[in-house]
């Protein structure tokens, strides 16, 4: 399974395409196998990923939500609300990848103790936030949100995209080995496929 992140599109290879992509990932695809793929636009002319190679981030083992969240402020719920909305608003204008690419680079620039106190505190305001805003199918835009809101704190946290068959697609956010948006055994049902 594959994310198309600049097409908006998941797609299934199959078959031939799909053994002569674990040939090329193996490093012994044939120049048959790499014919295909390059014709399917799977791998660039120079023979590496058309798509990038990003690392995925480690399994998750845990779920800030899964744990007994702090009252959050007020004013973290309505940020959480605000911000939710406007990513709604820019996925409605904007194509996903581009929405992703200017996610820039992840910071990381406090300690990690109270990088810790501010994931809790943002997870906490954006699981409240589900009392006042529509959560049912929203995924990509809380994630969008939520990462938007952890790069702003210097926070650093990756947007991920999983996959499960029979086909199903569900985007979180992620730090380190812990989901912050979702509980654990929602997130144990997918396949991370990319991270941004």
């Amino acid at each position: 399974m594959f994310l198309d992140l600049p097409a908006g599109r998941y797609f299934l290879i199959q078959g031939r395409t799909s053994q002569a992509f674990a040939h090329f990932l193996d490093q012994r695809a044939s120049d048959d196998e790499q014919a295909v793929l390059l014709d399917q636009q799977l791998i660039g002319p120079a023979g590496g990923l058309a798509i990038g190679n990003l690392p995925l981030p480690p399994a998750v083992t845990a779920s800030l939500i899964d744990q007994p969240l702090p009252d959050t402020p007020w004013l973290d719920t309505l940020r959480a609300i605000a911000a939710q909305r406007r990513a709604r608003f820019d996925i409605g204008r904007i194509p996903v990848f581009e929405i992703t690419r200017r996610m820039g680079e992840r910071l990381e620039k406090h300690s990690p103790e109270s990088r810790q106190e501010t994931y809790i505190r943002v997870a906490a305001a954006f699981h409240r936030a589900r009392r006042y805003a529509l959560a049912t199918d929203r995924c990509l835009e809380r994630g969008i949100a939520m990462r938007r809101i952890l790069a702003r704190a210097r926070c650093d946290a990756r947007l991920v995209f999983g996959v499960t068959l029979p086909f199903a697609a569900h985007c979180w956010v992620q730090a380190g080995e812990a989901v912050l948006t979702d509980p654990l055994d929602v997130i144990l049902r997918y396949k991370p496929i990319l991270a941004v």
